[in-house]
């Protein structure tokens, strides 16, 4: 972990009130695992708190950020420009962990809207580990067809697709879990799986009642909450597991469904 200033080396906006934020920055690029994530300052005076937004992809050394904007903080940063210098912490928290990168696996990444952030990045590091005997998977949600996100960047990494909205303007009718429960219960998933998940934390209720038919599946989940510090100290992103009070920005954001 460190603090840095990093240079915005572009920022576009990619569809309604979503952008996608490319800084330079060798430091991250070299030690970010997927699933972890970074702290900005936006302001200085109107906006005290940072925001953690995770890493979507990294390529040689510039990373990149996928968001919405959802308050005065990620409006802000909508507004920034190429060449301005962002003040980050990172990198922080525990990403995904690669259970069987070189075994007969099949990976599944389960997206539910903007939770396709971080899974582009592990998308990239699955795909560099792939073999012959391993299948890629990713079922993207959202609630029509226009707001599905990342479609061609999984594409090209080799991942099969699924796609599913709630209006069944495209795919699968329905949400990405009742998506995930039909694959599972159609297919022959005796080999090991592994799911990675990431959207709002319902989803991961719903995922947990549709694995807990298949004990051999494991499954690890992403959580977007609210940070305050980002950093372990202010305890205000905790959520209660098996083993008691954790925090999503120092024991996560990433845990073991499992545990949950």
């Amino acid at each position: 972990m460190k603090e840095l200033n990093l240079k915005i080396e572009s920022l576009k906006k990619i569809k309604n009130d979503i952008y996608l934020l490319q800084l330079n920055s060798p430091y991250l690029a070299k030690r970010v695992k997927p699933g972890q994530f970074i702290h900005i300052k936006v302001d200085d005076e109107t906006t005290i708190l940072r925001r953690p937004l995770s890493l979507h992809k990294v390529k040689n050394n510039i990373i990149s950020i996928l968001f919405r904007v959802r308050g005065r903080g990620t409006k802000l940063l909508s507004q920034a420009k190429p060449g301005d210098t962002l003040n980050v912490i990172g990198p922080l928290g525990n990403g995904f962990e690669v259970l069987h990168p070189s075994s007969e696996v099949i990976n599944i990444l389960v997206a539910g809207g903007m939770g396709v952030a971080p899974l582009v990045f592990l998308a990239e590091r699955l795909a560099k580990a792939k073999n012959n005997k391993t299948k890629n998977l990713v079922l993207l949600g959202a609630k029509n067809k226009k707001e599905i996100l990342a479609e061609q960047e999984f594409k090209k990494l080799g991942f099969a697709i699924q796609i599913a909205t709630d209006d069944g303007s495209y795919g699968f009718k329905g949400n990405v879990v009742g998506l995930l429960g039909k694959i599972l219960s159609a297919k022959d998933y005796r080999l090991w799986t592994d799911i990675y998940a990431c959207g709002p934390k319902e989803m991961f209720y719903e995922i947990k009642k549709v694995t807990d038919k298949y004990p051999h599946i494991h499954t690890q989940v992403s959580f977007e909450q609210f940070m305050g510090c980002g950093l372990g100290i202010c305890c205000g992103c905790v959520i209660e597991t098996k083993n008691g009070y954790k925090k999503v920005c120092k024991d996560g954001p990433v845990f073991d469904l499992k545990d949950i």
